[in-house]
This record gives C-alpha cells, sequence and structure tokens, in this order.
C-alpha cells in the first residue's frame, strides 16, 4: 500500500463569526493556534484510493462536504464517494454552515476557507509513497465525563450548570475512554497518524474569541514534540454527544487553555503509548462503502410554533444576551420554525465505512451518543475500529433511546432533529456494511 500525509493551515482571516455558542458578538477577534486541515490518502497495489480529512472546525453540513469533495476531485484521483471529510468540532472555528439563529460565514468566505481545506487532501495524494501501517491503541478516563446527571429533583441536568455535588445523584450513562491510532510508517520510523478519541472540542467556550483548534491543538503540538515537526496528527473525534471535559465535583476547572494544554498533552502521551504498542495492519485491501438512512423528523405542533413566533417577536424588542454554555429561546424558536417548515419528509442521510487492511473507519453523520459508538466498535468483525462522529455531514444530537424521556439537552427538539430511534438506525448500517467489507 502507498500513503500519502499532508497538513494545511487554512486559517481564516479574522472577523468571521465563531460557531458553537450563542454569542452577543460572533466575530473572531484574532488567532490562538492556526486551524488546519490533515489528510491520508491511501493506495492499494490495484490503484484503489480512499482518503480521510480532518478539520479543525466546529462542524460541516452535507453541502460543505460536496464543496470540498469536488474540489479535491479537481486536483486528484480520489474518487468523492471515497473521501471521509470528518470536523474535529472545536467551537473556536469559523461557522461554515446556518444553524437556527447562529450566524454563518459569508458564502464566499466558506468557499475560500474550505477550498483551502481541500489541498490537504491533493498534496497528500501527489505525495503517495510505499508505507507500512500499524493501528494501536490506549485508555484514557481521566479527561471524560458524561455531561448528562440525574439529579435528587428527580430531573437531567447538565454538567454545566454549576450544580452542589451533593445534589448530583449520578451520570446518566458512560464514558468512553478508547482512544484509537491508525499509524503511517516509512523505513520504520513513524510519519503521521490518525488519532480517534470521543471528547467534545469545546473546553473553550462563548468566552474565547480566538480561533483555535481548541484542546486538539496541543495533542498536534505534543506529538510534534514527541516525533519531529514533519509529524501530521490527524483528530477524527470518536461518537462524543455526551461527553465533555467537565467534573461537576470541581467546578472551578475545566475551561480556559489550561484546561486544553492538559488535555492535548495528556492524549499525545496516550497516543504515543499506543502507537509504542502499535501492530502491523494485515493485509493490504482497501474497501469503500455508503449508505443513505431514513431518518424520519421529529414534528413541531401549531402550540409549539405559536410559542416560536412569540419569542422571535420578542427577540426584535429585547435580544437575550450571549452566554458561555447552553442555548436561550431565541434559538430554539428559529430552530423548530425550521423543523416545522420540514415536517413530514424524512432525511436520508450518509453512514460511510473504510476497510483499510484489517482496520475498519466508520463516519456517522451528527453528534453521536457514546454508547453507539462503543457498541459498533465492540460488534465490528474488523480487528481494529475507528468510529468518527461528524463525518460527512452535521445532522444534530443522536441521542440513546433512553435519553428522550431523561429529557435534558440533547434529546430537546432543535438539539435533535429526528425521532427515537435514529441512532440505532445509524448503528445498523455501520455494522451491515463493515459485515460486508469484512466477508473475506
Amino acid at each position: 500500500m502507498r500513503v500519502g500525509v499532508a497538513a494545511v493551515d487554512y486559517t481564516p482571516k479574522p472577523g468571521l463569526p465563531l460557531m458553537g455558542n450563542y454569542r452577543t458578538d460572533y466575530a473572531a477577534r484574532g488567532v490562538h493556534d492556526p486551524l488546519c486541515a490533515r489528510a491520508l490518502v491511501f493506495e492499494d497495489a490495484a490503484g484503489h484510493k480512499a482518503a480521510l480529512l480532518s478539520v479543525d472546525i466546529c462542524m460541516m453540513d452535507r453541502a460543505n462536504v460536496a464543496l470540498i469533495r469536488d474540489v479535491a476531485a479537481r486536483g486528484c484521483s480520489v474518487p468523492p464517494s471515497n473521501l471521509l471529510v470528518a470536523s474535529t468540532h472545536t467551537h473556536s472555528g469559523p461557522a461554515s454552515m446556518g444553524l437556527g439563529a447562529l450566524p454563518k460565514a459569508a458564502d464566499s468566505d466558506v468557499e475560500q476557507f474550505l477550498t483551502k481545506a481541500a489541498q490537504a487532501v491533493i498534496r497528500a495524494d501527489s505525495g503517495l509513497r510505499p508505507a507500512t501501517l500499524r493501528a494501536g491503541s490506549a485508555e484514557e478516563t481521566r479527561v471524560s465525563f458524561n455531561r448528562r446527571l440525574l439529579c435528587r429533583d428527580g430531573q437531567t441536568h447538565m454538567n454545566w450548570e454549576n450544580l452542589d455535588p451533593d445534589f448530583v445523584v449520578r451520570p446518566l450513562g458512560p464514558i468512553d475512554s478508547h482512544l484509537s491510532t491508525l499509524v503511517v510508517e516509512e523505513d520504520g520510523a513513524p510519519r503521521a497518524a490518525a488519532v480517534n478519541f470521543p471528547l467534545h472540542a469545546a473546553v473553550l467556550a462563548g468566552d474565547n474569541w480566538l480561533y483555535s483548534a481548541d484542546w486538539p491543538g496541543y495533542l498536534y503540538a505534543g506529538m510534534s514534540q514527541l516525533y519531529g515537526d514533519s509529524f501530521v496528527t490527524a483528530f477524527f473525534n470518536g461518537c462524543a454527544g455526551n461527553i465533555n471535559q467537565l467534573d461537576y465535583t470541581d467546578p472551578k476547572q475545566g475551561r480556559g487553555f489550561k484546561m486544553n494544554e492538559r488535555i492535548g498533552s495528556m492524549l499525545a502521551l496516550d497516543a504515543a503509548q499506543a502507537l509504542t504498542a502499535s501492530t502491523p495492519v494485515e493485509g493490504d485491501r482497501l474497501a469503500v462503502s455508503s449508505e443513505r438512512v431514513t431518518l424520519p423528523r421529529i414534528p413541531i405542533s401549531e402550540e409549539e410554533r405559536r410559542w416560536c413566533e412569540e419569542v422571535i417577536e420578542r427577540q426584535h424588542s429585547s435580544p437575550e444576551p450571549g452566554q458561555v454554555d447552553g442555548l436561550p429561546d431565541a434559538y430554539w424558536a428559529i430552530t423548530r420554525l425550521g423543523m416545522y417548515q420540514k415536517q413530514g419528509a424524512d432525511d436520508r442521510v450518509e453512514v460511510m465505512v473504510l476497510r483499510v487492511g484489517d482496520v475498519g473507519i466508520v463516519g456517522l453523520p451528527g453528534e453521536i451518543f457514546c454508547e453507539f459508538g462503543m457498541d459498533i466498535r465492540n460488534s465490528s468483525p474488523a480487528r481494529h475500529t475507528l468510529v468518527v462522529e461528524l463525518a460527512n455531514d452535521a445532522i444534530g444530537y443522536i441521542p440513546t433511546r433512553p435519553s428522550f424521556d431523561q429529557g435534558g439537552y440533547e434529546p430537546t427538539p432543535g438539539a435533535t432533529f429526528y425521532l427515537p430511534g435514529a441512532g440505532d438506525r445509524l448503528a445498523d448500517s455501520a455494522l451491515r456494511q463493515l459485515r460486508t467489507l469484512f466477508k473475506d
């Protein structure tokens, strides 16, 4: 197998709106650390190609991904359908898509910075060289917390609400502590790695106005310190829809660049441990599969529609202030009016699976609860499986069925857009495709 790797700094000009939080002022004021796109292109002996692209950005919808695939296809020979495009989910990157009341960058700016990000695929394809692949894993339990908390009032609260620890009964779910690496070696030396770990890249929230890759930026820096400046680390977020870095028992920590440095540095050491313990990927088979999965939408009632219109009318005369976490009524109102207009028409979303030797790579299109990622990995026929969220689209949160009865942020209409069971449909598609690709 031949492999090409490349990294491109796509950091746009300051002034574009940041995405991921509700703010009074969205415009980025400067750059703390660069925003990059990182690509790995694989080619087997028969000349078949597939590619992975990781972009330091909050999220990209299917139109953004189509643009990137088109630009890459015009500059290299990777088929558009064989390119997995993933967002790292930093809340300190430019808004490439509209989301409810949150603004997006101008179309011309979006096209400019996504075109630049796509160059990583083109450069990686032009640098294909014989390589050995290795896969490894490590466990990290110290940086992640399930953010959904059952509390003594019988309700589900979020771990960013500054709760009294005695008020909390227990977390309403697990964390996924599994870190995976797919390492590219040349002449016995590591050249690049794809790192897969589930954790919201939202340590920097609504009180930061600088472009930043969030904690993955320190992961990249740590890996470069360990393996050299030319080493390329591509981060692919795992199923982190209900996982963040906030420990409700210690509310004073958990934010800012120091926390980013702590998390990124720890995960760099974990990735190095996984790299050291990695084993050669067996086989050189390269195969790609994709399915369109039908997801029924959540209906919005007439009563809810009227509430939305009333909130929007109030917002015109008395705008709500920005906030560090969560979203205000104005966001929900605008988002649900959009849902009202689409209800009754099922959505069709892409689930993508790659086989690279004995490694399976799954791309899911939303912010997926960690239970789905663990179930896919544990049931996969591949010897190693990486499960990537926010891949090829951004369709909102995908909660488990029980969470809809529990309540809380993610199952709220407007945070999720589909009826219960959407996650099961996506996971079933992923496993069905994995079993087909790995049946021999």
